[in-house]
């Protein structure tokens, strides 16, 4: 993993879950790394944590604009922020735009705004974080399936149009990792059997499996 001394990475929602063992092997790698999140840990060396709300174009198009004044390349962006949430506590439009936002539209935003920064660097990469939901629906949750299945198209679509650009674009869609986001479900008898005899193999998966196949991917 020689590949990621001393160059400059961007994770979203890095800290926690996934997310959070994303930042900590690219650091263990050499990289110097940009954690976007709503909620941040607390610098360190080669690590700037910055406090974004995703689901907020303006403050995404303020941090894209002074990073460029700063930093000019970058090696890798890592669309991994997202929410999951009950659809009943919300109103039904807030959900969707809530969802829709983080998930996906920040997604799109950072990967449009950042083409230029990405060009500068050889080999530059972008890593979506899907979902299994993209293709196997959860219930009672339709914006964070929709929300997964368009990140699976957008790297798609990305993948076609950044290729003269020699800028990669590939996605990850993770099945039940054990985070945060499905303690409920793991904590769960029910639930947890619920989700174990739909598996193939018969565990949740660690967030280490999804940074491990981040760091391949983006090598």
């Amino acid at each position: 993993m020689n590949d990621f001394k001393n160059k400059l990475v961007i994770v979203t929602g890095g800290s926690n879950g996934n997310g959070k063992k994303i930042v900590e092997q690219f650091l263990n790698n050499g990289a110097r790394v940009y954690n976007l999140d709503k909620k941040i840990s607390k610098t360190k060396k080669n690590l700037i944590s910055l406090q974004i709300n995703l689901g907020n174009v303006s403050e995404i198009e303020n941090f894209v604009n002074t990073f460029k004044k700063k930093e000019k390349k970058l090696f890798c962006l890592v669309n991994n922020a997202g929410v999951s949430l009950d659809i009943k506590k919300y109103n039904y439009l807030d959900y969707w735009n809530k969802t829709i936002n983080t998930n996906l539209r920040s997604s799109y935003i950072l990967s449009i705004l950042l083409k230029d920064c990405l060009k500068k660097e050889n080999k530059a990469n972008i890593i979506n974080i899907s979902s299994i939901s993209a293709k196997i629906a959860m219930s009672g949750n339709p914006a964070y399936n929709i929300s997964k299945a368009g990140l699976v198209a957008l790297t798609k679509s990305l993948a076609f149009d950044y290729e003269k650009e020699n800028i990669r674009v590939n996605s990850i869609s993770p099945g039940y990792i054990k985070t945060n986001m499905t303690k409920k479900s793991f904590n769960s008898k029910k639930l947890f059997k619920k989700r174990i005899d739909r598996m193939m193999i018969k565990k949740y998966g660690e967030s280490d499996d999804i940074a491990n196949l981040v760091m391949f991917l983006a090598s």
